[in-house]
């Protein structure tokens, strides 16, 4: 079976999903809709470019942005923030990692560059 007829059929049973642990605590992640990528994506924008999808993750330094980003990917909004926040820095990035993952790399570096550009139109008075 190729991926996409995977992806398509894990979709219709609902078995496309991945569960991530941070502070001691199991949290099912789903793979993110528009709205739960583009609320994630915003707190994400200030990446930098790296070699390596972690070592774009982890160019924020020690952040709360992380714990919101997972939160966004895990209930679409930032209720989880403070919940995760108590978790540790690297259960927060492999949680985003594993995320991520469940998305094509290429789409999600394309709209976190599309997010930092229009921040700087938004920020940029013309």
């Amino acid at each position: 079976m190729n991926k996409g007829a995977r992806i398509i059929s894990n979709s219709i049973i609902g078995s496309d999903f991945k569960t991530i642990m941070v502070n001691k605590k199991a949290y099912t992640v789903y793979p993110p809709t528009i709205e739960r990528l583009a609320g994630a994506i915003s707190y994400l924008s200030e990446v930098r470019d790296a070699e390596t999808m972690r070592d774009v993750l982890l160019s924020l330094g020690e952040s709360d942005k992380y714990s919101k980003a997972l939160s966004w990917f895990i209930r679409g909004d930032e209720s989880l923030a403070e919940e995760l926040r108590k978790g540790t820095y690297e259960e927060c990035i492999n949680g985003l990692e594993e995320a991520i993952s469940m998305i094509d790399m290429a789409v999600f570096l394309k709209a976190v560059s599309l997010a930092r550009n229009v921040s700087r139109l938004a920020a940029k008075p013309r």
